[in-house]
Parts: structure tokens; C-alpha cells; sequence
């Protein structure tokens, strides 16, 4: 799991803040150091206890609700575009969860392509446009979110293209079953180190005490994290 901060003054992950003081142990005590802090920062009660981050889940749900667009539609195209991989680059060029293209970015102003709740917003922000733009035919609107308006203006519905044919079945069947959103945390991009290690601290101080926690716990009690 890799979540990047970016800072005023330096680059930060969750894993720089508890792994440097792991070199000089061994690879076993470090793996189960790593396991345990990925499963306590993936706790479903991590957006309630801390301040910088929040879940994927929830940002979907703050998409569809300013988009007007459905969760499931939107989680679908993530999963379909990108498996909610935030530094996704296809061969074409489409970056980050929802896929979007340089020239799409650059229309709806979005800077940060990598960061995952700004790509989110843009690809809420790009379906909706495409099914105002197509009266709500979900099929010419997905269409247009992979191959552009122009394909599906010029074959009047879904081109038959096979990757664009594939993608609109592909996005349509993952609605129907629900797609598997990862409980990921999205740290906030304009949070300070300062805050991110207030952040961790009150989350770390919230672990179980049972034994799959016990290296982690021991880890951090050096660095006086506890």
C-alpha cells in the first residue's frame, strides 16, 4: 500500500513515518510491522478518529451526491478503468482511478491527476457531463467516457469498437453486482507531516492489544509514537 503526502517542504507516507526505524531489524519483524499497520490504518473507524484522512468509499459517495450521478456507476467505471488504482497511466495516456486523458484533464481543470480525490471529483464531473449531454442513455454515455462524443456521434450510439463495446458491458455488469471498492484511506494532499503524525498517533493509540499487533505496537513505543 503506498499513500503519498505531499507537503509544503517534502514527500510523506504513513510507511516513511514507521519503517525507517525498521532497517535494523530483521525482514520478518519488519513484514509483520507492516502487515499489522496496514490493517490498523484500513480500520473502518480510521475517517471517524482522524482529521486527514478519509475512505474511498466516502469519497464516491461525496462524488455522487455533488455530480447527481450514481455510486454504483461511479465505482463501477473506477473498477473497470483502473481496479481504484490512483497512479493508473494506460498506454494512451489516461491517468489515475477514473482514466482521465490529458485533454480532459486540462477542460476540467484538474491539476492533481494522481491525487485520488481530485480524480474522483473529475471523473464524477465527466459522466455526469456525458449523460446530460446524451439525455441520460447510459450506454452512449459510458460510450463517450471511453472513445470520446465524436465516435459516438458519428456511429449515432456505441461505436463498434471492441475495447469501447467490452468497456460499456464491462462497467454495466460490475453495477449490477456491486463493485469491490477497496476500504483504501485517502490522505488529504494539503496535509502538513506535523498533521498526518497527529493524525497517526491518535489511530495508533486506538489498536487492539492483541498479538498480531504486538510488533507494530513495540515499534512505534521506540520512537515514542506511543
Amino acid at each position: 500500500m503506498k499513500i503519498s503526502v505531499a507537503s509544503m517542504d517534502s514527500m510523506v507516507t504513513y510507511e516513511e513515518i514507521i519503517e525507517t526505524p525498521n532497517k535494523e531489524t530483521s525482514t520478518s519483524n519488519a513484514n509483520a510491522t507492516s502487515k499489522a499497520f496496514v490493517k490498523a490504518l484500513n480500520q473502518k473507524t480510521v475517517a471517524d478518529n482522524i482529521k486527514t484522512a478519509t475512505s474511498y468509499k466516502d469519497i464516491f459517495i461525496e462524488a455522487s451526491q455533488k455530480y447527481g450521478v450514481s455510486y454504483d456507476l461511479l465505482t463501477a467505471i473506477a473498477e473497470q478503468e483502473s481496479g481504484f488504482n490512483p497512479n493508473a497511466v494506460s498506454n494512451t495516456g489516461a491517468m489515475g482511478i477514473m482514466q482521465i486523458m490529458p485533454a480532459t484533464a486540462n477542460e476540467l481543470k484538474l491539476t492533481h491527476p494522481f491525487d485520488a480525490y481530485e480524480n474522483i471529483m473529475a471523473g464524477a464531473n465527466y459522466i455526469s457531463q456525458k449523460l446530460k449531454e446524451y439525455n441520460g442513455d447510459l450506454d452512449k454515455a459510458l460510450a463517450a467516457y471511453n472513445a470520446g462524443s465524436n465516435a459516438v456521434d458519428m456511429y449515432g450510439g456505441v461505436p463498434p469498437y471492441g475495447e469501447t463495446l467490452s468497456y460499456v458491458q464491462g462497467v454495466k455488469a460490475i453495477m449490477q453486482r456491486g463493485a469491490d471498492v477497496p476500504y483504501t484511506n485517502y490522505i488529504s494532499r494539503t496535509a502538513s507531516k506535523a498533521e498526518i503524525e497527529a493524525d497517526l498517533k491518535t489511530l495508533l493509540k486506538d489498536l487492539p492489544e492483541t498479538d498480531e499487533y504486538a510488533a507494530l505496537r513495540n515499534t512505534l513505543a521506540e520512537i515514542n509514537y506511543l
